[in-house]
């Protein structure tokens, strides 16, 4: 009967990213809350005691592993935008990936973040983080559109906090079936292009 080839050991780097990949897989699948010492050994298939010698501080892990999934998605949308041909297609654009459906799972951990940050200050702090860089980003196209003349508004950081105050509201909303999403994505539009100026319909599609 043939052997069963020993497995081999990885090196501590290596541990270290199979630690992050399987805490990120696990905070997309279950949420934030399922980022534990357990949970996390189960998915590697190895003991927690060896992702507690990786990640002693579980705190820092989930703060580590929202910061990990919510940067790459700002990167990925502020390109996405930054390729747009005008300010106001920017904007349409912007809505339009902040409400894809792709996106659902990144939302349900938003909502993990402003709720577990409470008492994980690590995870408090990559929120705030975060959300400073989609407001940059907001600000940026906001900013961009008055100075081509096509929005008007005298505060582009105020728009852009008020983006998001609607994003997260109505993710909220989301996650108890309160609204239609036609309805949650139609008050976002609505409310943005009154406040830059624009017809509705210039950030529909």
């Amino acid at each position: 009967m043939p052997s069963t080839p020993a497995r081999r050991r990885l090196s501590p780097a290596e541990r270290e990213a199979q630690i992050t990949a399987a805490a990120v897989d696990l905070a997309r699948a279950e949420g934030l809350a399922a980022v534990t010492l357990r949970g996390v050994a189960a998915v590697i298939g190895v003991a927690p005691s060896l992702v507690a010698h990786y990640r002693p501080s579980m705190e820092d892990l989930v703060g580590e592993t929202f910061r990990t999934v919510a940067d790459a998605e700002v990167a990925e949308v502020r390109a996405i935008v930054t390729d747009a041909p005008d300010p106001v297609s920017g904007l349409r654009t912007l809505l339009g990936c902040i409400a894809d459906p792709a996106r659902d799972d990144v939302a349900t951990l938003w909502a993990d973040a402003w709720s577990i940050g409470r008492t994980n200050a690590a995870l408090a702090t990559a929120a705030r983080d975060v959300m400073d860089d989609w407001q940059l980003l907001a600000t940026t196209v906001v900013a961009d559109g008055v100075h081509a003349g096509a929005m008007r508004t005298d505060d582009p950081d105020g728009v852009g906090r008020l983006l998001f105050a609607l994003v997260d509201a109505t993710n909220g909303y989301a996650l108890v079936d309160y609204l239609d999403r036609p309805t949650r994505e139609g008050l976002v539009r609505t409310t943005i292009a009154r406040a830059v100026g624009l017809d509705a319909s210039a950030l529909a599609g």
